[in-house]
């Protein structure tokens, strides 16, 4: 009975119920690791996102005369003014009494320059051009502009064509001596009167107060009432294309 025992308990270990208990090595293994090789995961896309620009800012700019007294210049630039029209002559023999000093000062303090004659409507082109390119001289940065108004000039004015043969004159004088196609400001008024702006075929510098102008324009006069820091009075702003 005993031997029948033992047999029993050799048949059970041989054929085990199960797998022989681990050795110590076995116990201390690590246990094993499948590998797979996955896909890469999802990148993530570079971004789509841009800063939108910031609006572009306007080209901002004065015209002064003798009128505006002393201008600090370099002031003037730090306010965000980047050129200047300053009136050099009217006429055939007035000259701004501070248009040289204006004209260095402006250069000096990093602004662009440029000068304007005030036309007289009762006198000839041609001669009127030879003084304002004697007062301008060759410093000047920008077009030359005429600046043609009813304002203090001759009442009645001369007849719309010969207006125009005398500003073609002074206007064709100006551009050979320069290089440069000039720049015409119209007033208002006048334009109302004579309607040449389209005759001269020239860049318009155009006063609109408060409102983008109706026509087409390179230089716009947007107010005449601008507190501009260096400018002791309020003053006309431009904005230029």
């Amino acid at each position: 009975m005993r031997r029948s025992l033992v047999g029993f308990a050799v048949l059970l270990l041989v054929a085990g119920c199960g797998r022989p208990a681990p050795t110590d090595e076995e116990r201390t293994a690590p246990s094993a690791t499948v590998s797979a090789t996955l896909p890469p995961g999802p990148t993530t896309p570079p971004s789509t996102t841009t800063t939108p620009e910031s609006p572009r800012r306007p080209t901002l700019g004065v015209d002064v005369s003798h009128h505006k007294g002393v201008v600090d210049w370099p002031r003037v630039h730090a306010d965000g003014i980047s050129f200047a029209y300053l009136k050099a002559s009217e006429g055939t023999g007035f000259t701004d009494p501070r248009f040289a000093e204006n004209l260095g000062g402006a250069l000096g303090a990093g602004v662009r320059v440029g000068g304007y004659h005030y036309f007289t409507l009762c006198a000839q082109g041609a001669p009127q051009a030879e003084h304002f390119l004697s007062v301008i001289g060759e410093r000047t940065t920008m077009p030359p502009a005429v600046d043609v108004e009813l304002i203090g000039n001759c009442d009645p004015g001369p007849p719309r064509e010969e207006l125009l043969v005398e500003l073609r004159s002074f206007i064709g004088t100006v551009e050979a001596r320069t290089g440069k196609r000039m720049v015409v400001y119209l007033h208002p008024d006048l334009e109302e009167r004579y309607a040449i702006a389209d005759d001269l075929e020239r860049r318009q510098w155009v006063r609109s107060l408060g409102a983008r102008p109706s026509r087409d324009w390179w230089i716009w006069q947007k107010s005449d009432s601008a507190r501009i820091d260096g400018i002791a009075s309020p003053a006309d702003l431009n904005q230029m294309r």
